[in-house]
C-alpha cells in the first residue's frame, strides 16, 4: 500500500461506516414532503452549507476541522442533489405530452444525470487533497541518481527553445550527474530528405541552428531517422541513446527553475517504487479566452484548477498522472512498460496507466517550477483540447482500466472519469439547444411548476455553486468553466464521435507554440457558433 492509500485509510471512515451513513441519506431522499416542507428543509440545508463555506474562509489551510467541513459539504450537497433527482425522475418527466416531448425530456434528464455524476466525481476527487513538500537533497552525495533532461521539439522556432535549454543547463545539480538533450524531430533524416526542396532546406537549417545552440549552451543534440509515433517515438528513441537513472521531460517552451531537480529527485530515493513525480504547468502568456475577454492576470488561469486542486486530489487516491512535461520519470519503470506508450495520442496518461498496472506509484508535487506558453489562437487551443479528449477516450477503449492488473477500485473509477469527463462537450451542445426546442418547436421538456422548481432545483443548483466555491474559490471564478466548455463543445464532440467510430484513427497533432498575432481577426472555427445564434 502506497503512502497516499495509507493516508486515505487513516483519514476516512471504514466502508461499513460509509454504508451506514447512507441509510439516513436514502430515507431523506425518498421522504414525502409538501412543496412548502421541501422548500423549508432544502433552504435550511442550503443555509447550513453556506455557513460551512464562510467558516472555511476563516480556517487556516492546515486546520484539523477542514476534513470534517469537507465531509459535511459532501453529505449535505449530495442530499440536496439526490432529493432533486428523485423528484425529477418520479414527477417531472413529460411522458404525457407526445413521443417527441418524451424523448426530448428524457434526453435533457440524461444530460442532467451526466452533470450530477461529474458533480459527484468532483466531490470524490477533492475529498482530501494531498499536499506534499520537497524533501531535503544533499548535493554533495556522490550517490545522487543521474538524470537525462529531455526537451523534445518538432516545428517550434529555435528562439522558443533557447530560454528552456539555457535554464535547464543551469539547474542546481552536480554537472556530472545530469545531461540536457535537445530531441529534434524537425531535423530527422526524413525531414531533411523531403521531396520539397524548400522544406528540406528549412529542416537542414533548423537542425544546424539547434546543433549550434546545444554546443553553445552545454546541451547535447539528438535526432532520428524517421518521424514515427510522434512525441512518444521521439522520447523512446532518446531512451535507447541515454542511460540516466531518472528522466526529466520538458516541453520546449517550459523554462525550469534552478531548483527543479533538487526539489524532485529526493522523492525517487525515498520510494523505490515511485514511477512519476509530476509538477504543475505554469503559463506566462494568455490563452485566447483570456486575451479576448481581457482577463489575463485578473482571474485565475484556466489550468490552475487542474494543477492546483485536481492533481493533489488525484494524488490522495494514488492516481496523479503524467502530463507530458515538467515531470520526472524512473527509467527502470519505463524500461519495464516498454517505454513511452504509443497506442493513443495522450501517451503521457497512457504510460502512467501501464506503470501503475506493474505496481509502480505516482506522486504530485504542487510547486510550480516551469513557465511556458499557452496556445495563442483559438485554433491552437482546439487542437490541444481535442487531442486530450480523444486520447483519454482512446485509453478507456483500448486499455480498459477495469481489465488492467494491480489497479485498485478507485484508480479504475478515476481513469473511467478521465474519459467520461470529455462528455461535457456533448452535454453542453444539448443544453444549448434545449431552449429553442421549447420556445420554437413547442416541446415540453419538464412537467413542473415554478414553485416546484424553486423548491427542488433552486437548492440543488445553489448547493452546486457553493460546493464549487468551497473547492475552487482560489483557482476558478464562477461561470468561467461554462465559457471554456462552450467554445470547445462543437469540436470536442466531433473528436469524441470519431474515436467512438474508429478508436485507433486519431493522429497526434502538435499544439502550436510561438504563433505571432500581428492583427485582429475572427477565427474560422467560430463560424458554427455565429450560425447557431441565427
Amino acid at each position: 500500500m502506497g503512502s497516499a492509500q495509507q493516508t486515505l485509510a487513516s483519514a476516512w471512515p471504514s466502508g461499513f461506516w460509509w454504508l451506514l451513513s447512507l441509510l439516513p441519506l436514502a430515507i431523506f431522499v425518498s421522504l414525502p414532503l409538501s412543496e412548502e416542507g421541501q422548500t423549508t428543509i432544502a433552504f435550511a440545508l442550503l443555509g447550513a452549507l453556506s455557513l460551512s463555506y464562510f467558516w472555511r474562509l476563516r480556517l487556516p489551510k492546515d486546520s484539523v476541522l477542514l476534513p470534517w467541513l469537507r465531509l459535511f459539504l459532501v453529505f449535505t450537497s449530495l442530499a440536496l442533489a439526490l432529493r432533486y433527482f428523485y423528484w425529477r425522475a418520479t414527477e417531472t418527466l413529460p411522458f404525457g405530452y407526445g413521443l417527441a416531448s418524451s424523448l426530448a425530456g428524457l434526453l435533457l434528464f440524461a444530460v442532467e444525470i451526466y452533470g450530477f455524476v461529474t458533480f459527484v466525481f468532483g466531490h470524490f476527487i477533492n475529498a482530501q487533497p494531498l499536499q506534499r513538500t520537497p524533501l531535503p537533497c544533499d548535493l554533495a552525495d556522490p550517490a545522487l541518481p543521474t538524470v537525462d533532461v529531455f526537451v523534445p521539439t518538432y516545428n517550434e522556432d529555435p528562439s522558443v527553445l533557447r530560454p528552456t535549454i539555457l535554464a535547464a543547463t543551469q539547474m542546481l545539480y552536480p554537472k556530472d550527474r545530469f545531461t540536457v538533450w535537445i530531441l529534434d524531430d524537425g531535423g530527422t533524416e526524413q525531414k531533411c530528405k523531403d521531396k520539397d526542396p524548400v522544406k528540406a532546406a528549412a529542416a537542414h537549417r533548423r537542425a544546424r541552428e539547434l546543433q549550434d545552440m546545444a554546443a553553445e549552451l552545454g546541451a547535447r543534440y539528438l535526432t532520428r531517422a524517421r518521424n514515427e509515433h510522434a512525441k512518444a517515438g521521439n522520447l523512446n528513441h532518446a531512451l535507447t541513446k541515454t542511460s540516466g537513472t531518472l528522466v526529466l521531460v520538458l516541453d520546449c517552451d517550459h523554462i525550469p527553475t534552478r531548483d527543479f531537480l533538487v526539489n524532485t529527485v529526493p522523492f525517487f530515493r525515498n520510494d523505490p517504487k515511485l514511477f512519476l513525480l509530476q509538477t504543475p504547468h505554469n503559463f506566462v502568456t494568455p490563452d485566447p479566452v483570456e486575451r479576448n475577454l481581457k482577463i489575463f492576470r485578473e482571474t485565475p488561469a484556466e489550468n490552475e484548477l487542474f494543477y492546483t486542486v485536481m492533481q493533489p486530489g488525484l494524488d490522495f487516491w494514488g492516481t496523479s498522472f503524467f502530463c507530458g512535461s515538467a515531470a520526472v520519470l524512473r527509467r527502470e519503470a519505463l524500461d519495464r512498460v516498454g517505454g513511452i506508450a504509443g497506442q493513443t495520442i495522450t501517451e503521457d496518461a497512457e504510460t502512467t496507466l501501464d506503470a501503475i498496472g506493474l505496481g509502480y506509484r505516482t506522486a504530485y508535487l504542487n510547486r510550480p517550477m516551469v513557465s511556458g506558453l499557452q496556445p495563442e489562437t483559438y485554433s491552437g487551443l482546439i487542437v490541444q483540447r481535442v487531442r486530450w479528449g480523444q486520447g483519454m477516450l482512446q485509453i478507456f477503449l483500448l486499455k480498459n482500466p477495469w481489465l488492467q492488473k494491480n489497479l485498485h477500485f478507485v484508480q479504475r473509477l478515476l481513469y473511467t472519469n478521465f474519459a467520461t469527463y470529455w462528455g461535457f462537450a456533448v452535454a453542453r451542445l444539448l443544453l444549448f439547444f434545449a431552449p429553442p426546442a421549447y420556445l420554437i418547436f413547442g416541446l415540453d421538456l419538464c412537467d413542473t411548476t415554478a414553485g416546484q422548481l424553486l423548491a427542488y432545483a433552486g437548492p440543488y443548483y445553489l448547493a452546486s455553486l457553493v460546493s464549487t466555491q468551497f473547492y475552487y474559490r482560489e483557482v476558478r471564478w464562477p461561470f468561467i468553466s461554462q465559457v471554456y466548455e462552450t467554445i470547445q463543445s462543437i469540436y470536442v464532440t466531433q473528436g469524441i464521435f470519431r474515436v467512438l467510430r474508429r478508436p485507433r484513427s486519431p493522429s497526434f497533432q502538435v499544439t502550436p507554440k510561438g504563433e505571432r498575432l500581428d492583427s485582429h481577426f475572427i477565427s474560422s472555427l467560430s463560424r458554427p457558433f455565429y450560425l447557431s445564434c441565427l
